[in-house]
Formats: structure tokens, sequence, C-alpha cells
């Protein structure tokens, strides 16, 4: 009976070396080809001695509704029934959303003093920047029906 228990045992240790075997010639292959790949590439991922990395600025998200007291090219004025004013900074991807439809980029020419707005952005380094105007009869879900969009 030994000798019976001894080759299963040679049997399954032979087993246990091929998994073993092509196990880390896998892993041999794996880091081969990614080392190829990287010298092959030859971009730089990681900054130069002397080079800056700066974070993304976080971004809080803010929104008014109000009357538009100051319009120019490159921003808009609004102030809430409550007295608080805020000046929003215009982007060529402000959306300015008004009756006869949506426009990115059109705000300063879409919006004029006294008009009743409801402003979404964003603020960047302190700076509130308009990411959407739209005037009050279409953003108190008064506009036209979308039904054919």
């Amino acid at each position: 009976m030994a000798p019976r228990h001894l080759k299963q045992d040679r049997s399954r240790s032979s087993a246990h070396t091929v998994v073993l075997v092509a196990s880390l010639a896998v892993a041999f292959v794996a880091i081969v080809s990614a080392l190829a790949v990287n010298v092959i590439d030859g971009s730089k991922t990681a900054p130069q001695q002397g080079a800056r990395v700066t974070a993304a600025a976080p971004q809080q998200p803010v929104s008014q509704e109000g009357r538009l007291v100051a319009v120019t090219a490159t921003s808009v004025t609004a102030e809430s029934t409550d007295g608080f004013a805020r000046t929003y900074a215009l982007t060529p991807e402000t959306n300015a959303i008004t009756a006869a439809g949506s426009t990115i980029g059109g705000a300063a020419t879409s919006f004029s003093v006294d008009d009743e707005v409801s402003i979404v952005g964003v603020l960047r380094d302190g700076k509130a920047v308009a990411t959407a105007v739209a005037h009050k009869q279409v953003s108190n879900l008064n506009g036209p029906p979308m039904d054919g969009v």
C-alpha cells in the first residue's frame, strides 16, 4: 500500500509543479509586456524634477433666483428678493435658456437688465461662474412643451 500512496503524492506533486511553473510564466510575460509597452510608449508619466503638480480646484455649486441688475458681454449680476446680489462670469459654455430655446454661449445677448432669471453655476477660486441662465418664465416649467424634441 505504501508505494501506491507515494505514486499519488508524486503525481499530485508534479501537477502542482506544472501549475506553479505556468503561473510564474504568465506573470513573467505580463511583467515583460508592461515594461515593453512603457519603453516603446516613451511618454513620461511622472513629473519631471522641478515640475509642479497641482490638483484641480474644487468647485462648489451655486444658484440664485432674482432680477438682473447688470448685464455685460462677460458677466451678469443678479439681485434676489432678499437683497443678496452676486456677479456671475459668463463663458462660451454658459447656456442661455429662454422661451425661444437654449443657446450655448449666448447669455450676454439673450438677457437684459430687469429680466427675472434663475442662475446655476459654480464657484471657481472664489469667483461665481454661470453654467446656465434661464428666464424665470421657463425656469418655473412655464416654457413651451418639449414633446417634439
